[in-house]
């Protein structure tokens, strides 16, 4: 067997090949990362009289620039590993090469490859790909949300600070929005006219604002404590925040959409007939929580041997350092997937209100002296082993599997 490994960059891409003593085949080479050179590359193979039954290839996994080269080859048949680039870090120290080079990182590639003892990535196939492309950025996207509405509403704490006693108390709701859209501090509302607001809520569908509501919030705003100082400003700014939270509120919406249709049933007779479910049977488990499960782990869960490697690819397990006398334990890791690691850790606190097996298994988690965290990330640590398992079987959830009776 002779081994191949590439160091993928953003332009071009690093070759070193060993052959099955560790010797070099040829002498390294660099090509540019495009169809012609791709096909180059082929060519290079032939002439070294290299296939798929001869040649194992390696990838790092970093960033995104191996995913078009990995395609390229798998696509002519060629086994192609991608590798964590934790794995080749630590492969490289144990070589002692203290410098980081194309030439060196590609040459670690293959020469990991050889030793045998890697640990392919999951690569998913065309759906679960879509599926996880969508989790991960509803993830990011609901982290700016929840930043852009943290910031809205400090600034709407200083440039209206008494709106929790109006009917906007609420001001993310569609009413709102459109009043703080034409007048987005105390001082802009005080000068509003009763119908001038009026005209603006009784043109949104369902809102139920009355006359005495809106007089109420003129009043409040006239006798409000903002100073006005910069209140044009500080107006745009607030205008802008929130139309950064309705253009994500929409897109957020949109990916949600695009994930129920992929987790829809495939057969009119099965409420189930999709990848995973099955788990959707758990009281506490969601759609959410099912396509952030399936973007990491993929449609049956095979990919893992056990619950503990899952564990391990999410990042619920502690992080242990010790230094003579100091010893520190009880922080988990949070290595792996984040969008994973929210996921699970949501849906446990979905399952401690309304599965009470987990609900039980919390309480006696806090019963024996955990805190309030430590016995949820218990909890979602025991989903995890439960959602794999059935994934790999295709069960129904049936807690007296699960919960043996004591």
């Amino acid at each position: 067997m002779n081994y191949l490994g590439i160091d993928v960059a953003k332009s071009t891409s690093r070759y070193v090949f060993l052959d099955n003593s560790g010797e070099k085949l040829t002498k390294a080479f660099t090509l540019q990362n495009s169809q012609q050179h791709f096909e180059d590359l082929l060519s290079r193979l032939k002439r070294l009289d290299l296939n798929a039954e001869n040649l194992l290839i390696g990838i790092e996994a970093t960033g995104i620039w191996w995913e078009n080269l990995y395609t390229f080859l798998t696509e002519n048949t060629f086994k192609v590993v991608v590798l964590n680039p934790h794995q080749t870090n630590k492969y490289r120290e144990a070589l002692r090469k203290k410098a980081k080079t194309d030439d060196i990182d590609a040459y670690v590639i293959a020469g990991l490859l050889r030793s045998n003892d890697f640990a392919a990535n999951f690569i998913p196939e065309e759906s679960i790909q879509i599926l996880r492309e969508i989790t991960k950025l509803r993830y990011q996207l609901i982290k700016d949300h929840k930043s852009y509405q943290r910031q809205a509403m400090s600034l709407l704490g200083l440039i209206f600070p008494e709106y929790s006693q109006t009917a906007i108390k609420n001001p993310f709701a569609i009413a709102s929005l459109a009043i703080f859209r034409k007048y987005p501090t105390a001082k802009h509302i005080a000068v509003a006219k009763p119908k001038h607001i009026e005209k603006i809520v009784r043109s949104i569908k369902g809102n139920n604002f009355n006359i005495k509501e809106i007089q109420h919030l003129l009043d409040t705003a006239k006798t409000s404590i903002f100073s006005g100082r910069a209140r044009d400003a500080r107006g745009l700014n607030f205008n802008i925040l929130l139309s950064q939270i309705e253009s994500l509120n929409k897109a957020i919406s949109d990916l949600d959409q695009r994930t129920n249709n992929i987790l829809s049933p495939h057969d009119d007779t099965d409420s189930y007939s999709f990848p995973g479910g099955n788990l959707l049977t758990i009281p506490g488990v969601g759609p959410k929580t099912l396509a952030a499960l399936l973007s990491a782990i993929g449609s049956d869960g095979k990919s893992f041997a056990s619950g503990k490697q899952l564990i391990g690819l999410v990042g619920f397990f502690p992080k242990i350092y010790q230094s003579g006398e100091t010893r520190r334990d009880k922080k988990i890791s949070k290595r792996g997937p984040k969008y994973l690691r929210s996921a699970l850790y949501i849906a446990a606190v979905a399952c401690i209100k309304h599965n009470k097996e987990f609900k039980s298994l919390y309480s006696k988690k806090i019963s024996q002296g955990k805190s309030g965290k430590q016995a949820l990330i218990y909890v979602a640590k025991k989903l995890a082993h439960l959602c794999l398992s059935m994934l790999k079987s295709g069960e129904f959830y049936n807690p007296n599997r699960v919960f043996m009776p004591v």
